[in-house]
C-alpha cells in the first residue's frame, strides 16, 4: 500500500486525532482516544497526574529505554472564517491532510504509534509519550514523564521535514517593571512618569548585543507587550508601566546569565526591575502546574549516536529555531533529537496541513530509529 494512500493506518489514525479538538489544558477527550488506541495496538498504557498518556512496549531482552514524545495539545483555532478547510474536519485534499494539529504534532504521534506497534524482537523498552500542555508550558509534562521513566534516548516529534534535529534554540519570557509616582496630567512635573522610564529601558534592551551561534543564528529579544497603570487614565501621570519581552536563547545561556545581562543593561535606571514571567495552567486532570518561562537551548553531545542515526535515516542534521519539549531531556544530559513530518512553517497557521507522503515516511523513519537504537 503506497505511503500516500488515504486509507493507510497512519493516515487514518492522524485523521482521528485531528478531528478531536485538544487546546492546551483541554486534551482530555483526545487523551482518552489515544489511550484506547494504544491498548488496541498492544501497548501497556499509563496516564500520569498531568494527563499525559504513555504507551510502553518491552522487548524480548533487557536493554535501554527509548522515549518518543509528541504533544497532544494544539494552539487555538484563530481567524476561523479564514480557514478554507474545517479545522477539525481532517479533510484530505491535494495530497494533504488538513486541520489544526496535523503538523504540530498529531501526525508525529500517529506515526510513532504505528511504528512502535509494528516492531518485534526489541532489546529494551520503547515508550510513546502523548504529552499535554506543551504549547503553554513547554517541557513541564515531558519532565514529569522522565521523572517516572528515565530514558537513554529521547526523540521529540516536532515538524522537521524528517531531518534530524540536533540543536534547538531556547526561550525565556521577561517582565520589566518601571515604577514612578502619579500626578495630575496638568502638572506632570509633580509626578514621575513610569512610561518614560520604560521607554529608556526598552531602548537600552534593544541596543543590547545578543549572542550568536553558527548553527542557530542570533538570539532574539523582542518587545511583545506593554501596559501602564492607572488605566484608563485620562488625567493622571502613570505610576506603573510593565513590558513583556520574548527571548530566544542559545546553548549555554541560563536563567541567571540572561537576568544578569538584562539587569546590567538597566543599571542606573531607578525604579526599574526585571524578572522571569511566571506561567501557570490547569491540566485536563484538574492539576494546576506552574513554571518560570525559561526553556534552555541545547545541542546534542553524543556525536557517535548522532552519526549512527543520520546514516540509518539517510537524512541531514537540522538546527531548530523554535522551542520544544526536548529541552527537558537535554537538560538532564540525555541524548536528545527532534524528528517529525511536516514543516514548522505549517504549525500554528490558518489551514494547517501535513503532506500524506510525509506521514508514511515518518512511520518508517521512527521504525528506523527504534531498530537502530533497540536492535529490533
Amino acid at each position: 500500500m503506497p505511503d500516500h494512500d488515504p486509507s493507510s493506518p497512519v493516515i487514518e489514525l492522524c485523521r482521528e486525532f485531528v478531528r478531536i479538538p485538544s487546546p492546551s489544558g483541554r486534551e482530555g477527550d483526545l487523551a482518552a482516544v489515544v489511550a484506547a488506541r494504544m491498548g488496541a495496538l498492544g501497548f501497556q498504557v499509563e496516564t500520569d497526574a498531568f494527563g499525559s498518556v504513555l504507551g510502553l512496549r518491552k522487548g524480548a531482552r533487557p536493554g535501554p529505554t527509548l522515549i518518543l514524545d509528541a504533544h497532544l495539545d494544539t494552539v487555538p483555532v484563530t481567524h476561523a472564517a479564514a480557514w478554507r478547510h474545517d479545522p477539525f474536519g481532517a479533510e484530505i485534499d491535494g495530497g494533504r491532510l488538513w486541520g489544526r494539529g496535523a503538523a504540530d504534532t498529531k501526525g508525529s504521534l500517529a506515526a510513532m504509534l504505528c511504528a512502535a506497534a509494528a516492531l518485534d524482537g526489541l532489546s529494551g523498552t520503547v515508550i510513546v509519550s502523548a504529552s499535554v500542555c506543551e504549547e503553554d508550558l513547554t517541557t513541564a509534562a515531558l519532565a514529569q514523564v522522565l521523572d517516572r521513566h528515565p530514558a537513554d534516548l529521547v526523540l521529540v516529534g516536532e515538524p522537521t521535514c524528517l531531518r534530524l534535529g540536533t540543536a534547538q534554540k531556547g526561550r525565556a519570557g521577561l517582565w520589566v517593571e518601571a515604577t514612578g509616582r502619579s500626578a495630575h496630567s496638568s502638572r506632570p512635573e509633580l509626578g514621575d512618569n513610569a512610561i518614560y522610564k520604560m521607554l529608556e529601558a526598552v531602548s537600552r534592551l534593544r541596543a543590547l548585543p545578543l549572542p550568536s551561534d553558527p548553527e542557530l543564528g542570533r538570539g532574539v529579544c523582542e518587545l511583545i507587550e506593554i501596559d501602564s497603570e492607572p488605566r484608563p487614565s485620562p488625567g493622571m501621570v502613570p505610576h506603573l508601566c510593565k513590558a513583556r519581552l520574548a527571548l530566544r536563547l542559545l546553548p549555554g545561556e541560563t536563567s541567571e546569565t540572561v537576568l544578569e545581562r538584562t539587569r546590567r543593561a538597566l543599571d542606573g535606571l531607578e525604579g526599574v526591575s526585571v524578572r522571569l514571567v511566571d506561567l501557570g495552567q490547569r491540566c485536563h486532570t484538574g492539576l494546576a502546574i506552574a513554571m518560570p518561562e525559561f526553556v534552555p537551548a541545547w545541542r546534542n553531545q553524543d556525536q557517535a549516536l548522532q552519526a549512527r542515526l543520520l546514516k540509518a535515516l539517510g537524512t541531514t542534521a537540522f538546527a531548530a529555531p523554535y522551542t520544544t519539549n526536548a529541552s527537558s531531556a537535554a537538560a538532564r544530559g540525555i541524548p536528545t533529537f527532534l524528528l517529525g513530518p511536516g514543516s514548522i512553517d505549517q504549525a500554528h497557521t490558518v489551514d494547517e496541513w501535513i503532506a500524506l507522503d510525509q506521514l508514511g515516511a515518518a512511520e518508517e523513519a521512527y521504525a528506523t530509529v527504534i531498530r537502530t537504537f533497540l536492535g529490533g
